[in-house]
């Protein structure tokens, strides 16, 4: 298929991505942007609870939902496909969807997030392995289960207040002795009777017939023991998703792009927008504002080389 011209191409279209594409529409820019779950990762907040303008909890699916509209209406093209290859050829970004379209621009901007981390441990290929509370949590409402979370930051204790409200019992496991989340998430699960907190522990393994029946863990005495549990969610952390990009660009020693003080990264034309990048805070109001940064400083690219 021939290549559609653009002036920007967004990969991503999570709170950074569809941001970027909006003020890039908004800017004159023709752009096109990548993605196949409108919010990204929103849809794994089950409430957003610190986003300025909403007095009251609003769902991450529901904030993408608008963002997704909001982007539409300004004309962005969205694909709906992600972006499965990004080359960079003689001034121009060449961008191929997972359909096979290929696209073109003189700039784009990568705002494809970051993906959970999986723990290396025994069976860890089991069915029960989960993700998203959001997501999968229904999975076993009404069956009084035992839900394990591994994790001690904000996100942890986000799993840990929505799967309390579905299972009989959730435990909250981490390694560390301290938990990493902040006062306010602290404060939640301490109201929370059924959530008990495990500190100091590992997971190294799980068992059962083909489905996670029980959890073997490791405390820092180096005692192990056995754990039934219905279930276990992930919440160990994160890594930054550029696979798809195919040429050489810095990063840091974690995988995240390095950029400049304009969102840049080190491939002139290139930028990068929230929790992808190098960056001390990943929030969506940061994400959203990285956005808006990137696509004007990427309008200001294309101003540029277009002068000669």
């Amino acid at each position: 298929m021939p290549a559609e011209p653009y002036d920007l191409l967004v990969a991503g279209i999570g709170p950074a991505g569809m941001t970027a594409a909006m003020y890039g529409q908004r800017l004159g820019l023709r752009t096109a942007a990548f993605g196949d779950i409108p919010g990204g990762s929103l849809y794994m907040i089950e409430r957003l609870t610190n986003f300025p303008g909403f007095s009251e909890p609003i769902a991450g699916m529901e904030l993408g939902a608008k963002l997704f509209q909001q982007t539409q209406a300004e004309g962005a093209h969205l694909t709906m496909t992600r972006m499965g290859k990004l080359r960079h050829i003689q001034g121009l970004f060449h961008a191929v969807d997972d359909n096979g379209q290929a696209y073109t621009a003189p700039s784009a901007i990568i705002a494809t997030g970051r993906v959970p981390t999986r723990l290396p441990f025994v069976n860890a290929e089991l069915q029960g392995v989960h993700f998203c509370s959001v997501c999968d949590g229904p999975l076993y409402r009404n069956k009084n289960a035992t839900l394990a979370v591994v994790g001690s930051d904000n996100s942890a204790a986000q799993h840990a207040l929505t799967l309390s409200r579905i299972a009989q019992k959730v435990l909250l496991i981490h390694r560390s002795g301290k938990a990493q989340m902040d006062a306010a998430h602290a404060d939640m699960l301490s109201r929370q009777e059924n959530v008990q907190r495990i500190p100091g522990t590992e997971v190294v393994g799980c068992e059962g017939n083909g489905i996670v029946e029980a959890l073997i863990l490791k405390s820092h005495s180096h005692e192990s023991e056995k754990l039934s549990v219905g279930g276990l969610f992930l919440a160990i952390g994160w890594r930054p998703n550029t696979h798809f990009i195919d040429f050489t660009i810095a990063k840091t020693a974690d995988g995240y792009l390095e950029t400049d003080t304009n969102l840049m990264t080190s491939r002139p034309g290139l930028f990068a927008a929230g929790d992808v990048r190098d960056t001390d805070l990943w929030q969506v109001l940061t994400a959203c504002a990285d956005g808006a940064r990137a696509a004007r400083c990427a309008g200001g690219y294309i101003s540029a080389i277009s002068k000669g």
